[in-house]
């Protein structure tokens, strides 16, 4: 069987660094293979799922800044995240990622999406362009940081943005450069997914959606004669808990709030349960699992995940 990883998402939202420390901390000791933190400014997760009032006065780390202090504190887990493209000029954030990529010893998953939380760039004063603008944007981002971390120096000139002689020393650990993801469900991003990314993150959909994205990201592959066999396939996803009926239930008041009303978007069950729809996903092509447990900083549904599923497809 093709090896399958594990992450946990950490949305910062609500939680103090104390919280996510102690998350990140007992990941590594669980063997989850990384940690991805959430690359927002404020909360979002109520707007996204029901549309509904946002907390804001809720604790909102910054993501970049939180990631990089866990580099000392951790030895083994890899370090993830998904960054807006817009919220950081290329060439800057090409520094950023060689960077982390040292004082972690080249455990940096990174990855890119054309960004969708119009609320978000109207408060910190960023431009929201059209989709297909910031998509192209994007391209141009990837192609400019792919440039920085693996030449000596670079000049480009696009439509958007342009650098004259820029150097990025030192480079990164990981050769020629650390993964590229790229997060997004729609067309033009699938497209540029094929052409350049090492990995395509996708998730808080329901599994017939997901399918369709999966499929979809295949035919651009075809289009461009990619092998898509060659590229990790990531689910993003929420996931609650229970050893069994009775302590899923005392926690399924996690889930009455209007965040969670969806249907489809929070997979919620006994261990039983929770192996048969990563099967169900593993059988499509996914192999790389990134999960929201909506219970924490309580450390039961980690550690169930940890006990229950990762083993199965560790042995």
């Amino acid at each position: 069987m093709e090896k399958i990883r594990f992450g946990c998402y950490i949305y910062q939202e609500g939680l103090e660094y104390e919280d996510i420390k102690r998350i990140v901390i007992e990941c590594e000791r669980l063997g989850f293979d990384s940690v991805w933190l959430k690359d927002n400014f404020i909360p979002w997760l109520q707007a996204y799922i029901s549309s509904g009032k946002v907390n804001e006065k809720e604790t909102m780390l910054e993501c970049w800044t939180t990631l990089s202090s866990l580099a000392p504190i951790t030895k083994r887990i890899r370090l993830g995240a998904i960054l807006v493209n817009l919220y950081r000029n290329p060439s800057i954030l090409a520094k950023m990622l060689s960077t982390l990529d040292v004082i972690s010893n080249g455990r940096l998953e990174f990855g890119l999406s054309a960004g969708w939380y119009e609320r978000e760039f109207k408060a910190y004063g960023i431009i929201f362009p059209k989709g297909s603008v910031r998509v192209g944007m994007l391209e141009e981002s990837i192609k400019i940081i792919k440039k920085m971390l693996t030449e000596r120096q670079v000049s480009f000139k696009g439509k958007y943005y342009s650098i004259a002689k820029a150097v990025c020393n030192p480079k990164p650990i990981q050769k020629p450069c650390p993964p590229i993801w790229i997060g997004g469900g729609g067309k033009k991003t699938l497209q540029l997914a094929a052409k350049h990314a090492d990995a395509w993150n996708y998730g808080l959909c329901t599994y017939d959606k997901y399918v369709d994205k999966l499929s979809f990201l295949k035919d651009c592959c075809k289009v461009i004669d990619r092998n898509h066999e060659g590229m990790v396939k990531g689910w993003q996803g929420v996931m609650l808990l229970g050893k069994d009926e009775e302590e899923l239930r005392s926690k399924m008041d996690i889930l009455v709030k209007g965040v969670w009303e969806s249907s489809g978007l929070v997979i919620a069950g006994t261990p039983e349960k929770i192996l048969k729809e990563i099967e169900r996903y593993v059988s499509i092509g996914v192999n790389y699992f990134t999960i929201y447990y909506p219970d924490v900083p309580d450390l039961r549904s980690l550690q169930l995940f940890a006990e229950h599923i990762i083993p199965h497809f560790r042995n």
